[in-house]
């Protein structure tokens, strides 16, 4: 995933995968091409992870979460 930091500190990033009921925070973010190396849940079964994130400065987040994106991640 590539943003561009504009005026923020950063960015939070969230993920939500298969069996995920909601986003939970998955990093804090402050050069772009974030890579997610976290394992499959189920090791040899793809899945799908979404992804937001949202801006931060100082330590607050601030404007609107971005729109997700959905990944299918695969052995």
């Amino acid at each position: 995933m590539s943003f561009q930091k504009s005026k923020s500190d950063g960015i939070n990033i969230y993920s939500q995968r298969d069996n995920d009921s909601e986003f939970l925070f998955l990093a804090r973010d402050t050069l772009t091409r974030y890579v997610d190396n976290r394992p499959l849940l189920i090791a040899g079964k793809p899945e799908l992870r979404r992804y937001t994130a949202v801006y931060v400065v100082k330590d607050v987040e601030v404007g609107q979460f971005s729109d997700e994106l959905v990944v299918s991640c695969a052995p």
